[in-house]
C-alpha cells in the first residue's frame, strides 16, 4: 500500500508566490476602469458617481479635479480614480465620516 505524507508548510511556501501573482492579476482584471471609456463625459461622470448636476458642477470647478476642456468637457478615467483615491484618504485621515460609533 502506498502512503504519502505532505509537509503543508513547504507546500504553502511553494504555492504562495503563484497565488499572490494570480490574485494581483484578478484585481487588475476586475478593475472598475476596465469597463469604462478612457474619457468620461459629464453625464457619464454623473452616472458613475451617482450625483446630480449641481454636485457635478461643483466638482468640475475645483482646481484639483481632473477635467479636460480642450476637446469639450471630458474627464480622464484614470485620473478620476487617482483623484478619488487621494481624496478618500484625506477624508479618512481628517474627518470621522467613515468611522462608526
Amino acid at each position: 500500500m502506498l502512503t504519502m505524507e505532505f509537509d503543508y508548510d513547504k507546500l504553502a511556501e511553494a504555492l504562495l508566490p503563484k497565488l499572490r501573482e494570480e490574485l494581483r492579476q484578478i484585481a487588475r482584471d476586475s478593475s472598475p476602469m476596465r469597463d469604462l471609456p478612457p474619457l468620461l463625459t459629464r453625464l457619464e461622470l454623473m452616472e458613475l458617481l451617482r450625483i446630480g448636476p449641481t454636485r457635478t458642477t461643483e466638482l468640475m470647478k475645483r482646481p484639483d479635479f481632473p477635467v479636460m476642456r480642450e476637446a469639450g468637457v471630458l474627464i480622464p478615467t484614470d485620473k478620476l480614480f487617482q483623484w478619488i483615491d487621494r481624496h478618500t484618504q484625506w477624508v479618512e485621515d481628517n474627518t470621522s465620516y467613515f468611522k462608526v460609533g
